[in-house]
């Protein structure tokens, strides 16, 4: 039974999705990081003006640790999500 609730997890999905994404992007099939982006809100900060002019520059960061931001972002949003239906579920069912 646990398996099954595993499968049904936001957490596990978004963190895989994730990877994939990473893993396509360092394999070159997303070679101008279009996908990456788009999927990427760590890296939306990123590019904001004033974050590159104040804090750091997207330029200087290595790649990976764009892709453990992005990991690590959905991997937070994915618990987040799960909490909110347990906690949803645990409402109505009283």
């Amino acid at each position: 039974m646990k398996g099954i609730l595993l499968m049904k997890s936001w957490t596990l999905w978004l963190t895989l999705l994730a990877t994939a994404i990473c893993i396509l992007n360092i394999s070159g099939f997303d070679d101008k990081n279009i996908l990456l982006f788009l999927t990427s809100p760590p890296f939306w900060l990123l590019e904001t003006p004033w974050f590159s002019s104040h804090v750091i520059h997207p330029t200087v960061l290595p790649k990976w640790t764009l892709y453990v931001l992005t990991i690590s972002f959905w991997f937070i949003f994915g618990v987040l999500l799960d909490y909110l239906v347990r906690s949803r579920k645990a409402v109505y069912k009283k």
